[in-house]
């Protein structure tokens, strides 16, 4: 399928566009010259696109896809959704989001950023790392980079940088240059069915790269390596296998040592495979952060880019959107949003907080994301929860999934009181409504709020603000 060719007059339509994944494909597109249209409930996420000349609608209508040379979708879209079902009339290709990036980046080389958490923010800083040290990437991103106008970062076509995300086992389409993998927990398990089938997707999609690298501190991972290196035992000359370095503190071959934290950021020394060491600084905080950076750094040392420029370009970072970022400030309130929405992200994201403001009160206000998720992890969700001051839980954010009968947010919030044990105060508040109210009578001058995870919490901080300044 020619699905990119800007020759071909007739738009790529994209269900869904304003979102992360779906826009930063549809800029790529557009940035090609390739006539795009899309549609999504809330469009205001595809204003970049909009802006380089795609025509977005609001909602959903099957007239949309009339005239389009291919509809690109995700796999949380129905496959009877009234869109696809007039689509597939008129003959015209319904494309998998998954298929159509592996299309988009088969041409170049790619480097494919994998694991459960810290995808978005390791693939953002190995594109500016790989761009600083001259090899043109182009990025593709799951949120947006203010630096970058969306998204997407536009190289050359010779080298990709791509987030590689297990759910619908997206990531099988991809045949990586370069595989990092940050780690590997039980997620999206109602793909795969089991931990080991999850573990044995992510060894089949290591398996193809060049080069891999994982994270040594994650027992997830270092599981996915000892099957990476059985299966090299086993190849018998059957064929190259890759070369894996291990990044983190454990038994790694890019070694973090020497870590120095404070509210400005991190700094720590970092051992390289060859045992030379340069000192890696950040601004952005959070061990967690240290560690996507030495990825970074692996990639573009697997790739033979100089370290210098890329070490440069890492102390650059800031971070991009719903990854600590930093709404402002309103009532002598300090507003932070974050996508955390799995137990380890929400330990993660406390533990930066405390270091980008210590001394400061702490209000964790967390939306839980999916009703399998939350059963699965609800227990540890409000464990996580326990290292915040105050936390307030809301209702389960149901995305894409049905209600499941007995889960609610409920759980996340008692697992939070009993593991803070009278420590904290813990809030469960069902009413999206009434959230503002509740979190204004809770807070007060030099508080710390921060928004966590998935859904439509996001907008919560930026209400607030917009409130307390025209108070």
């Amino acid at each position: 399928m020619d699905l990119f060719n800007p020759a071909n007059p007739r738009p790529v339509h994209f269900m869904g566009i304003a979102g992360a994944g779906m826009s930063a494909l549809a800029l790529i597109a557009r940035r090609r010259g390739v006539a795009v249209t899309g549609c999504d409930p809330d469009p205001s996420g595809a204003a970049d696109v909009v802006a380089l000349g795609a025509r977005v609608h609001s909602g959903h209508d099957p007239k949309h896809v009339e005239g389009a040379r291919a509809v690109v979708v995700t796999a949380a879209v129905p496959i009877d959704h009234p869109e696809l079902e007039r689509a597939r009339a008129l003959g015209i290709p319904v494309v998998p989001r998954k298929v159509a990036l592996a299309e988009l980046v088969a041409a170049g080389a790619v480097v494919a950023i994998a694991g459960t958490h810290g995808k978005s923010t390791t693939t953002v800083m190995t594109t500016e790392a790989l761009t600083a040290a001259g090899l043109g990437p182009t990025g593709l991103a799951g949120g947006r980079v203010d630096g970058w106008g969306g998204n997407a970062k536009l190289g050359g076509d010779r080298l990709f940088v791509v987030e590689a995300d297990e759910y619908d086992k997206a990531f099988l389409t991809l045949s990586p240059t370069v595989a990092v993998i940050n780690n590997v927990e039980a997620d999206h398990l109602e793909c795969y069915g089991s931990i080991e089938a999850l573990e044995a997707a992510f060894d089949t999609f290591a398996g193809r790269a060049k080069k891999v690298l994982i994270g040594s501190d994650d027992p997830g991972a270092m599981r996915v390596t000892h099957m990476l290196r059985r299966t090299d035992a086993q190849a018998d000359g059957g064929g190259d296998r890759p070369v894996i370095w291990r990044f983190g503190f454990e038994n790694a071959d890019l070694a973090l040592s020497a870590v120095e934290q404070g509210p400005g950021g991190s700094r720590a020394t970092v051992t390289l495979p060859d045992r030379r060491k340069v000192t890696l600084q950040l601004s952005v905080p959070g061990i967690h952060n240290l560690r996507n950076a030495t990825a970074a750094l692996g990639a573009v040392l697997a790739l033979g880019g100089p370290l210098e420029p890329a070490l440069d370009a890492l102390a650059a970072y800031t971070g991009l959107g719903r990854r600590f970022e930093r709404l402002g400030d309103a009532g002598g309130i300090t507003f932070v949003d974050d996508y955390a929405h799995h137990p380890t992200e929400l330990v993660a994201t406390l533990a930066a907080a405390r270091q980008a403001f210590p001394g400061r009160r702490l209000v964790a206000v967390f939306q839980p994301h999916l009703f399998s998720r939350t059963a699965a992890h609800g227990t540890a969700m409000g464990v996580a929860l326990a290292a915040a001051d105050v936390a307030v839980v809301t209702e389960i954010y149901a995305a894409r999934e049905q209600h499941m009968p007995g889960i609610t947010g409920r759980t996340v919030a008692a697992a939070a009181e009993a593991a803070a044990r009278g420590r904290m105060r813990v809030v469960f508040e069902p009413d999206r409504n009434r959230l503002h109210d509740r979190l204004l009578e809770l807070a007060r001058p030099g508080d710390i709020i921060i928004t966590l995870g998935a859904g439509d919490i996001t907008r919560v901080g930026r209400e607030l603000i917009q409130w307390l300044r025209a108070a």
